[in-house]
């Protein structure tokens, strides 16, 4: 390798019979490059300056120190020297380089046989060298110059096996200059030699070796030194101090570099005095697209003449740090109580995020989002954004979203503000669907059940209104009546009694409560329709018949009569009044006559007879004044009545004033059967009753067979509740 600057110039040489040496001892820094890790947190695009100091050793790395020795004659005190100081010099140099390595050769004149000798080749083994430094004798040399260039020729070419990489140093030791050419070699052709194999000359002149300046060439070409006036005291002491002040070449080297990192020092080189310190600038940035999150590496190797030894190597580490990217979200609007709401966070600034968002929902008076009622997490697409999905909605007020980003290797966490996205949830409007009871007859029982669908857990009340035929706007209510909401969302009115017949209307209105709105069924949609009941009767004055051995003697129908009545409304059915019935059997003022009530369902007939006479050949002749009957009949049952002003039977006197003749009263006289107030009740079809005043009958051998039925009344109703 090429020393790219001089040895100092005041080398201190040691006096005659001193003690080693100068420089020897001197106080060093640690060998090693300071700082020899550097942590790093730069942003992309940012750049530090870093002073970067190398603390050279006390003798250059990987040293080949090859001793090239005079032995002609005149040097037997120099080598006595050597050879008594060798373990000094060899334990010296290894302490500071424990990895150099020692080589011994000699030259001698021309004529000298051999003119050059390698005694002891490159090695690590001390006592091989000391071996190899014993092993020379000064002897020979017939003229006053030497063959030192052809020594020096003959080392550079290979006689000495230099390892790859090493610090060369040939220490050059003679008290005569060289011939030139020597043995066919001459100077430009040594020194181009020590060049090219890189090799460092120290020259010992023991007063001649550099008469003729060719020291001087050589150590100056291969960047050595030269030391004069020297006796041979003093050589081995001048030796061990030129070690320790060789120049050094530190230059450096970068190596498994990240891509995104630069790094650049200067100067390109220094070269100071082994165990001198190097500095240098150097410069770390980041690249403007390095990944945030990734650590990046470089290695500077410092090279000590072109040698890398342990401890000269810094590691740069730079993390880079995380970005923190903006969340921005976007939460669902307003919703009905019990809707779903939902969140969508988007991250901007970041790079490529990745990873998830945490959603949480907070409820209403939860104003610092301290405790969620909900949370959902959501994977951050390409485009960088998540979402919560629906989550269901609580009662009505302010619910507050907090959207938390993970973070990943290259993006920090990033927090949503609470209060920064606020959902209303505002009151539902549920459904109310109603079931009116079905058609009734009229002064039945109507109902209506409600059922209140859709809202968020409804309660409170259902309150019902019951509208007459004809309200079509439902404007008066008839009848209210209101029930709590059930669990289940129903409520019942109840039954409520209806009047006339006609379409009925409910309307069921819900209250609401906290949660809900209330809601109303429309008009007219819970319709009931109530119906009428039929309204029946029939009354006639007289009716008879009397036979005998099948000679029909009387045979008079219903007289007057109004004839079967049927209707559903209000309404009276008369016929004209017989004034007189004349024959066998007589009466005045026969009359007849049917009243219906639509609501109350009423139906009453009545018929009357003034002056009636029975009779018929064989039966006591019966006479009655005025007989009146009634029968009246509703929902709630029928009732009957007969009045009788007087009755007579031949000669018996059955009623001889007015009277209000209990139901069904039989008389006996002779063969005579009398069943006055004769009430008949029926439930087929409908329910009523027939009252006839007064129903005769002869059934008597020998007599005219007769039946007679004065005064007959019948009502009936059907269709009641």
């Amino acid at each position: 390798m090429r020393m790219t600057r001089r040895l100092r110039a005041a080398v201190c040489v040691v006096a005659a019979g001193a003690m080693l040496v100068a420089g020897v001892g001197t106080a060093y820094a640690e060998p090693g490059v300071t700082p020899a890790d550097v942590t790093l947190n730069l942003d992309p695009g940012e750049s530090k300056t870093i002073t970067k100091t190398v603390s050279t050793p006390a003798i250059p790395p990987k040293p080949d120190i090859a001793f090239l020795i005079d032995t002609t004659g005149s040097m037997g005190g120099v080598i006595s020297n050597v050879r008594t100081n060798a373990n000094t010099i060899l334990s010296n140099v290894a302490a500071a380089q424990p990895d150099a390595q020692f080589a011994v050769a000699e030259y001698k004149d021309a004529a000298d046989s051999p003119p050059f000798r390698v005694a002891q080749n490159l090695t690590a083994n001390h006592a091989d060298v000391t071996n190899g430094i014993n092993s020379l004798a000064a002897a020979g040399g017939g003229d006053f110059p030497e063959d030192g260039i052809n020594g020096l020729f003959q080392v550079a070419s290979g006689a000495v096996d230099f390892r790859p990489n090493s610090t060369r140093i040939v220490l050059l030791i003679g008290d005569a200059p060289s011939h030139d050419p020597s043995n066919g070699h001459t100077l430009a052709n040594a020194i181009s030699a020590l060049q090219a194999a890189d090799i460092t000359v120290l020259a010992f002149d023991l007063a001649g070796l550099n008469s003729s300046g060719q020291a001087t060439a050589i150590a100056d070409a291969t960047d050595g030194q030269l030391f004069s006036g020297l006796n041979a005291s003093e050589v081995s002491d001048t030796i061990l101090a030129a070690l320790h002040n060789l120049p050094v070449t530190v230059t450096h080297k970068l190596r498994d570099c990240d891509p995104s990192l630069s790094v650049s020092l200067t100067p390109a080189s220094r070269a100071v005095t082994s165990g001198d310190d190097a500095t240098f600038t150097e410069t770390v940035s980041v690249g403007a697209g390095a990944a945030p999150g990734s650590t990046l590496t470089c290695k500077v190797d410092f090279l000590l003449n072109d040698v890398l030894s342990p401890g000269f190597t810094e590691t740069i580490t730079e993390h880079v740090p995380k970005v923190t990217p903006a969340i921005a979200t976007t939460p669902s609007g307003q919703v009905p109580a019990g809707g779903n709401v939902s969140d969508t966070a988007t991250l901007s600034g970041g790079y490529h995020p990745t990873g998830t968002v945490t959603f949480e929902l907070f409820g209403p008076g939860d104003t610092d989002c301290e405790t969620p009622i909900a949370t959902r997490t959501g994977t951050v697409s390409g485009g960088g954004t998540a979402a919560s999905g629906d989550i269901p909605a609580g009662g009505v007020g302010t619910y507050r979203w907090v959207a938390s980003y993970s973070g990943d290797d290259a993006n920090n966490p990033v927090t949503s503000e609470c209060g920064e996205e606020e959902v209303e949830v505002v009151k539902a409007t549920p459904g109310i669907a109603t079931t009116p009871s079905g058609s009734v007859p009229a002064g039945g029982a109507v109902s209506d059940t409600a059922t209140v669908s859709g809202g968020f857990h409804p309660t409170g009340t259902v309150e019902f209104q019951l509208y007459a035929p004809g309200d079509t706007d439902c404007a008066t209510p008839i009848a209210t009546r209101t029930e709590e909401l059930s669990g289940g969302g129903t409520a019942a009115s109840g039954d409520v009694t209806i009047g006339a017949a006609g379409t009925y209307r409910w309307t069921a209105t819900y209250s609401g409560d906290d949660d809900n709105n209330s809601v109303t069924s429309p008009c007219s949609d819970e319709q009931v329709d109530v119906t009428p009941q039929r309204l029946t009767g029939r009354a006639y004055g007289l009716t008879a018949s009397a036979s005998l051995a099948g000679l029909q003697l009387v045979n008079i129908a219903r007289t007057p009569d109004t004839g079967p009545v049927s209707t559903t409304s209000t309404g009276s059915t008369s016929v004209p009044c017989t004034a007189t019935l004349s024959g066998l059997i007589s009466a005045h003022a026969l009359c007849a006559k049917v009243v219906t009530t639509e609501f109350p369902g009423k139906s009453e007939a009545t018929a009357s007879i003034d002056d009636t006479t029975i009779g018929i050949t064989g039966i006591p002749v019966i006479s009655l004044k005025t007989i009146k009957s009634g029968s009246t009949t509703t929902c709630a049952g029928s009732t009957g009545t007969t009045t009788i002003a007087s009755l007579k039977v031949g000669n018996t006197v059955v009623i001889a004033a007015p009277t209000n003749v209990q139901p069904n009263t039989t008389v006996n006289v002779g063969v005579v059967k009398l069943v006055l107030n004769e009430q008949i009740p029926f439930t087929t079809p409908d329910k009523g009753l027939t009252v006839n005043a007064v129903h005769v009958t002869v059934n008597a051998l020998g007599l005219a067979k007769t039946d007679v039925v004065l005064a007959s009344a019948e009502s009936d109703i059907g269709n009641c509740p």
